[in-house]
């Protein structure tokens, strides 16, 4: 099923599309297209069936049974003459018919063990359920926060492509008047073909992480959406370069931390979907141990029955008849299969145990290394911060020197280059900030 996340809009310039993206569209959007989402909680639900039958088990039953048999032959009694000769016992039809019911009071515990086997197993099935929810949000954000990135890559280089055209356009000007050189011209032009290049490859790649985004959550954007541009750059002199048929908005950095800041104060959740599902695996496991176990001991089962009979022996009339049974089984001999299979499911537990051991501490190492790397990129952002302003400032006095005669043109183009890859670096490091906040967010139980 294709969605379309928030609504497409029409908006300037003409013919062009603008679509705003949010994260929390994005996230119940995957996970409203997530065939594995949805084969997972199918498969919980007829889990959760089949522990609600597997109970019904341990009721007594009620059935309506009957039968109707023809006898070719009826016996007879002998008697004497005076007592009218021979008599049949019976007709050549017999029949009955009548409501029965039985209840196994008692069989080892084989059928409460299935009962309780069955409730383990949905709530395994639930638990990898909310696994595949976890991991379907995860991918969605990350693939977001990709989406997001390029994005800013786009406006950063769209960005440094207008300071470039506005410095082309004064030395242009001033090799004109005699006041600057050509070969500062040249160079000047060189370095907005430079950036056109760039931008026309941003918007490439942005358009390819639109496609994975899509791929994941639905979304089906416009056809002629090959090249798509960050909605503010609209309506902006881009030098000439190839019109959008689409323009994108997504959240604000700021915006989005706030929501995933708490799980880099959380925990690692004790009760990770993918352990509860191991853990619950091994208790369903030992409690089939336990009915294979119930299944060499007496089974007791009482019943009770109410039935129309015909004949009533040598009378050829129908009466009612009234009984109940108390029914005992003693398995004797069996190959040793019960014990067999007892053994195959306390190994199953046990080996289901170990590798919710391994889970659980896979769990711990991932959310250490993301929280260590969390902190790192924090370190890092702040030096970021400071690159940025210093390489903006370096390329604001820079062009002041050069247009008062105290600089060269390649020290402009050195220092314009620098604020651009400075922003470019922090613009990456905010990215990995959020995702490796989703990461911590899907490992402390915080999901939503």
């Amino acid at each position: 099923m294709k969605i379309m996340l928030l609504t497409l809009l029409l908006a300037a310039p003409a013919g062009a599309a603008e679509l705003s993206l949010t994260l929390r569209s994005a996230e119940e959007s995957a996970l409203a297209v997530s065939n594995q989402y949805r084969a997972a909680k199918l498969s919980a639900e007829a889990a959760e069936a089949s522990a609600a039958a597997a109970g019904t088990l341990l009721n007594p039953r009620l059935a309506l049974e009957g039968s109707l048999r023809y006898a070719h032959v009826v016996p007879e009694i002998a008697m004497p003459a005076a007592l009218g000769g021979a008599r049949p016992l019976g007709g050549n039809w017999n029949y009955t018919v009548g409501p029965s019911a039985y209840w196994t009071f008692f069989d080892g515990g084989a059928l409460r063990s299935g009962r309780d086997a069955a409730r383990r197993t949905a709530a395994a099935r639930r638990a990898e359920a909310e696994h595949v929810r976890r991991q379907t949000v995860l991918k969605a954000r990350q693939a977001y926060f990709q989406l997001q990135l390029a994005l800013e890559r786009v406006y950063l280089i769209g960005e440094n492509l207008q300071l470039s055209l506005a410095q082309l356009k004064d030395i242009a000007l001033g090799a004109k008047a005699g006041t600057r050189s050509r070969l500062d011209e040249i160079r000047a032009r060189q370095e907005t073909l430079a950036r056109r290049r760039d931008l026309v490859r941003s918007r490439a790649d942005l358009g390819a992480a639109l496609r994975e985004f899509g791929f994941l959550t639905g979304l089906e954007p416009p056809p002629g959406t090959a090249l798509p541009l960050d909605a503010r750059l609209a309506g902006r002199d881009l030098g000439g370069a190839q019109e959008a048929g689409l323009f994108l908005r997504a959240e604000p950095y700021t915006e989005i931390i706030g929501r995933l800041l708490p799980a880099a104060g959380g925990a690692p959740d004790k009760k990770l979907p993918s352990v509860e599902a191991l853990d619950q695996s091994a208790r369903a496991y030992r409690a089939l141990a336990g009915g294979y176990k119930g299944e060499r001991l007496p089974r007791l089962t009482l019943g009770a029955r109410s039935s129309l009979d015909y004949p009533n022996g040598p009378n050829l009339y129908s009466f009612m008849q009234n009984s109940a049974s108390l029914a005992l089984t003693l398995p004797l001999f069996e190959g040793g299969r019960s014990g067999e299979k007892r053994k195959e499911q306390e190994l199953n537990a046990a080996a289901a145990a170990e590798r919710g051991s391994e889970a659980a501490l896979a769990a711990e190492k991932d959310f250490r290394k993301a929280l260590d790397s969390y902190s790192a990129l924090l370190a890092e952002q702040e030096i970021n911060i400071e690159a940025v302003d210093d390489a903006a400032e370096a390329s604001r006095l820079a062009y002041e020197a050069y247009k008062a005669g105290g600089g060269t043109w390649l020290e402009v183009e050195s220092a314009n280059l620098k604020a651009l890859q400075a922003k470019t670096t922090a613009a990456a490091a905010n990215a990995e900030i959020l995702i490796k906040l989703a990461l911590l967010d899907s490992l402390t139980g915080s999901v939503n």
